[in-house]
């Protein structure tokens, strides 16, 4: 199928999008009903993708692309579309340049969920060792919606000849790859918040004066990111392993303040890095 070269750009994208979902929509060929087999019968037929404008080539390639956030760690979902449709990820497979423009497009749109805790990096639903380099995703993403659990100091920190000791937190030392040599130079907007489990929400239960200069040393890799226009603040996350609540009888009105002075001093904390690390205001307005 090719389009006429009077076509304005907008119908070939809307006449494609078409094409594409109609195709979609059909099992196979030989369960198709006689109505449909023309549109089945286009799908083996050469369109002219490359020969488009660059412009109009990326509103096609949106169609194949994430544009929904999906607050999600453990597994992977199945669409990341408010259309309903699964993203297609063979689109990636075709050659180097669709592969550049597709790969700005897939991570340049909506919030992708991640988290940093002692069991791993996590990010829709997959999961990487600490020990190991960042994924290369990470450099790809300009929306980051980050939770980081809280190391407890003292807990298990001590000195070793392992490879990867149990119960021994990198968070400090994941981060500093992550930011090091601008690895994650295409990331424009940050949401932070923190995971407390209960052997750090007791830690610092009796040491509450201690937690500022605890997230200014372990979060210290943050400060080298650059360029940002938003950073948030999105709060405590309660519990260990997944998400889970700390017990009732923890949380009494100690307890309560507890939080509530924890969650102050974080908050505190983000909106320092968020001055030190967004663009000026002049430039975000541009």
């Amino acid at each position: 199928m090719f389009f006429d070269a009077v076509v304005l750009p907008w119908t070939a994208v809307v006449s494609l999008t078409a094409l594409i979902r109609r195709i979609r929509a059909v099992p196979s060929h030989e369960d198709a009903p006689p109505d449909q087999a023309s549109a089945i019968s286009l799908a083996g037929q050469t369109f002219p993708l490359l020969s488009l404008p660059l412009e109009i080539r990326l509103q096609i390639l949106r169609y194949l692309c994430p544009n929904d956030y999906r607050d999600i760690l453990y597994r992977t979902p199945k669409t990341l579309r408010t259309d309903g449709y699964a993203c297609s990820t063979a689109i990636f497979l075709i050659n180097r340049q669709i592969y550049a423009e597709v790969r700005d497009e897939w991570y340049g749109h909506v919030y992708y969920r991640a988290r940093i805790h002692p069991t791993g990096f996590h990010m829709l639903g997959y999961v990487s060792s600490l020990y190991r380099e960042p994924p290369k995703t990470l450099g790809y993403i300009r929306y980051l919606d980050l939770e980081i659990q809280l190391k407890t100091p003292g807990w298990m920190d001590w000195n070793t000849d392992r490879k990867e000791p149990m119960g021994l937190y990198r968070c400090k030392e994941f981060l500093d790859k992550c930011v090091q040599d601008g690895r994650m130079h295409k990331l424009r907007k940050l949401r932070l918040g923190f995971g407390v489990s209960i052997v750090c929400f007791e830690h610092y239960r009796d040491r509450i004066g201690e937690l500022r200069g605890d997230l200014e040393r372990d979060m210290r890799g943050l400060r080298e990111l650059r360029g940002l226009t938003e950073v948030q603040f999105t709060g405590i996350v309660q519990g260990y392993g997944y998400h889970g609540t700390l017990p009732g009888g923890i949380l009494g009105s100690s307890g309560r303040g507890t939080l509530q002075a924890m969650n102050k001093i974080m908050e505190d904390f983000v909106q320092a890095l968020a001055a030190e690390v967004r663009l000026p205001d002049q430039m975000v307005a541009r």
